[in-house]
């Protein structure tokens, strides 16, 4: 049950209402697929890992690592890295 202001605020603002959670995890199914290489920069980034930590698993720079979370953000449509390790998660993408 919602507050008296979350009513009013709901109401003011329902033009910036928020899709379903179930459409904010799918994955695009229009994008390129992504890489080896991406999935496992993903794999770590869904672990939590930061560029510098990914980049020394690897062994590859951190420029590098910063360069496939930029195409695995763009592929995915994803904000941020959360949201893309999220929509990997949920989707099936990466299974744990």
């Amino acid at each position: 049950m919602q507050s008296p202001f979350q009513e009013r605020t709901a109401n003011r603002f329902s033009f910036a209402a928020r899709p379903s959670p179930a459409a904010f995890y799918e994955v695009p199914t229009s994008t390129e697929s992504l890489s080896d290489r991406e999935l496992e920069v993903l794999r770590h980034v869904a672990e939590g890992l930061s560029n510098k930590e990914i980049a020394s698993a690897l062994a590859i720079s951190t420029h590098t690592v910063a360069r496939h979370v930029t195409n695995i953000m763009r592929k995915l449509d994803a904000a941020n890295r959360a949201q893309a390790a999220t929509m990997a998660l949920r989707s099936g993408l990466l299974v744990y």
